[in-house]
């Protein structure tokens, strides 16, 4: 008999300590898209002595400000200017030997994600490859941070 109420003291101390409150599944928002940056040449196997535009583009989610470092082997390209655009985008263009400085701003938004394009001239071809680009801070139009999450190609 002891033994039974011994058993039914333990099941009545477990059923009662099963009584941990039910969470419901709250649905959570999807994560937002990533910031990518890239740069697409116009000619990845341009011959030295040409020049090549870099675009300078981001995608995923609308930016409406923007600062990156273009980063590229000095020794095999020679920063050549800006290149052209009418788009309506503020830009703002620091060249040093090796980096390139970028600040650009639309309202509205940066239509198509084009930030800019600039002119290098080749001196070697494999130098191409060593373009690097990055994020320092990207906004939206709602003045929401972007950079924490971008992310190179």
């Amino acid at each position: 008999m002891r033994r039974r109420l011994v058993g039914m003291a333990l099941m009545a101390a477990s059923l009662s300590a099963c009584t941990e409150p039910r969470q419901v599944d709250v649905a959570r928002p999807a994560p937002a898209s990533a910031l990518i940056a890239r740069v697409e040449l116009s000619d990845s196997s341009a011959a030295p002595g040409s020049i090549v535009v870099a675009t300078l583009r981001l995608s995923g989610p609308s930016v409406a400000a923007a600062t990156l470092r273009l980063a590229y082997d000095s020794t095999g390209l020679v920063f050549a200017g800006e290149d052209s655009l009418s788009d309506g985008v503020m830009r703002v263009v620091n060249p040093t030997p090796g980096l390139v400085r970028i600040a650009a701003m639309a309202p509205n938004g940066i239509a198509g994600g084009r930030v800019h394009a600039l002119k290098f001239t080749v001196g070697r071809t494999s130098a191409l490859r060593s373009m690097s680009l990055s994020v320092d801070e990207a906004h939206s139009a709602s003045g929401a941070d972007l950079a924490a999450q971008s992310r190179a190609p």
